[in-house]
């Protein structure tokens, strides 16, 4: 019997496509998650075993030592995966502790904390020159003027720690498109008392994001890697992909590979970048370094990421594949495309023809549903009507 899987975290459709990614090739999958109503991917016949664990954003400690105890259960070390950046970081602040009962990726001391820190990515893009939009730390001793006299417009304001941004403002970033709406917005982020980022705006659609995936196995060599192309997020223009293809391209391969050997990374990453509609240079936007949300869109494609690193972790390494040849597979959320493709309509970014277009020309990498794993999406559905019925409780109260 191989070594199982623990998967950390399970109310994402992160979680549901790495569960069913190892469940189909046999591998023993153990989900954990805090809340188990809201936790959809739970209801995978892929899982094995569904584990109730410590809330990570209220007790890391408690859950660092449960998973110590939950480790001692296995007679060989299981593979620790995370499905967010809190879980990413949790594990990468206690890697010494946790590499006695668990099998991750050996990545350098400190690089994931500073890679999800968007902080951190800014000091490693300007110490690495990896090229990013310009950008400014804006911390309680800085002078909102001065960053609102010098920053392109339109720009962004986000956090060092989205997940804690997000927890504050329920939004991954806001926007400003002139001076006067820069320092409102800064006001606002300050008085969360994070520190936050001014970042200009590359312009262009939506259909300018590109993502770069690769596995660099336990010796720093490149095995896996594809690149993709988003056409839709949501939210719109600063989100998360609803509608991505696979889409080759060789410029950006070359320098996404180059980017992550220059920061010495180890495991499975995703490097988020948009090209410039005018000089046609790709600017790093972000580093996912936990699982990935287009893990569907992979598997299809022929990279299982999850399962190779999976492999090499065990010792039973893949043969090396890197994706060049165009596949017709994209990657769908309708219940968020749907959100999206309103949003895109009302702001006049997109019209029907060309909402539809796209859609039509492409195989479906479904986020949720799967024909061979269904209560997943019936999980799902309940979670949604959940929200939705709460809401409708508070605008009555």
């Amino acid at each position: 019997m191989k070594p199982a899987a623990i998967i950390l975290g399970a109310n994402f459709y992160t979680a549901l496509g790495a569960i069913r990614s190892l469940g189909r090739r046999g591998v023993e999958v153990y989900a954990l998650d805090y809340h188990f109503p809201t936790a959809y991917a739970l209801a995978s016949r892929y899982v094995k075993k569904r584990v109730l664990c410590p809330d990570i954003n209220k007790d890391e400690e408690g859950l660092v030592d449960f998973l110590v105890e939950f480790g001692r259960t296995f007679r060989e070390k299981p593979v620790l995966l995370a499905s967010s950046d809190s879980y990413a970081l949790m594990i990468s602040r206690n890697a010494g502790l946790l590499a006695d009962f668990y099998l991750f990726p050996p990545m350098p001391e400190g690089l994931l904390e500073q890679i999800i820190d968007k902080k951190g990515l800014h000091e490693l893009a300007e110490k690495y020159q990896l090229q990013e939009p310009k950008t400014f730390i804006v911390g309680p001793r800085t002078n909102p003027e001065e960053v609102a006299a010098n920053i392109p417009y339109p720009c962004i304001i986000k956090p060092a720690l989205s997940h804690m941004f997000v927890k504050v403002f329920r939004k991954k970033c806001l926007f400003a498109d002139s001076r006067d709406e820069l320092l409102k917005a800064l006001n606002i982020a300050l008085e969360s008392k994070l520190e936050v980022m001014v970042q200009e705006v590359i312009p262009g659609f939506d259909d300018q994001m590109y993502v770069y995936d690769i596995y660099i196995n336990r010796k720093g060599r490149a095995t896996h890697s594809l690149t993709a192309q988003k056409l839709r997020q949501f939210p719109i223009n600063f989100g998360s992909s609803t509608l991505t293809h696979h889409f080759h391209d060789e410029q950006l391969a070359a320098i996404g590979l180059d980017y992550m050997k220059r920061l010495n990374y180890r495991g499975y990453g995703e490097i988020e970048f948009k090209k410039h509609p005018q000089n046609g240079e790709f600017y790093l936007i972000e580093i996912n370094a936990r699982l990935s949300t287009l893990n569907v869109l992979f598997d299809k494609c022929g990279v299982e990421f999850t399962y190779a690193m999976y492999c090499d972790l065990i010792g039973e390494p893949l043969a090396d594949f890197h994706l060049t040849e165009e596949q017709p597979w994209a990657f769908w959320h309708f219940y968020e495309d749907l959100i999206s493709v309103i949003a895109y309509m009302k702001s006049r970014q997109l019209t029907f023809g060309q909402i539809v277009g796209p859609w039509l020309s492409h195989r479906k990498a479904h986020a949720i549903l799967a024909a061979d794993d269904l209560k997943p999406l019936f999980a799902f559905i309940r979670v949604i009507l959940g929200k939705a019925v709460a809401k409708i409780k508070r605008l009555g109260a």
